[in-house]
């Protein structure tokens, strides 16, 4: 038996939360930032970040939402240097860490636009709803 779903997203918050997250890094590095960050985040963050969110679904709490896209964006700033640096990737440890701040960022930007569900009044419905919300 599985658990209900408590927190569900549509495709706005998504992709305010991915775009917030994008500014933000690029924000300090100029036009290399987002040149950089806007591939690394369309092929690998928002991936991450859209499975992140599925799995946490079942999860009320929107701080460890937080954490976890936060670390979905270390993962991602962590395989791109990885890809673009390769062994010497540690030179840049500090973009990693930065990727995850701006991912935790951007998550916490959309708040406000998830909607947390009680146990009981989670619907039986499958598929997209009619405000756009994925529900299982």
């Amino acid at each position: 038996m599985s658990r209900p779903d408590r927190v569900t997203f549509g495709p706005g918050a998504f992709l305010l939360g991915g775009a917030i997250t994008v500014l933000l890094f690029g924000f300090p590095h100029g036009v290399t930032g987002y040149v950089f960050g806007i591939p690394a985040a369309l092929i690998l963050g928002m991936p991450l970040a859209l499975a992140t969110g599925i799995l946490m679904r079942p999860v009320r709490d929107q701080w460890l939402h937080i954490v976890a896209i936060g670390g979905a964006g270390l993962v991602t700033g962590f395989l791109t240097l990885l890809f673009l640096m390769g062994t010497h990737w540690h030179t840049m440890w500090g973009l990693v860490l930065w990727t995850g701040f701006c991912a935790a960022v951007g998550r916490l930007a959309v708040v406000g636009l998830v909607a947390t569900h009680e146990d009981g009044e989670h619907t039986e419905h499958v598929g997209p709803t009619a405000d756009g919300r994925i529900v299982p």
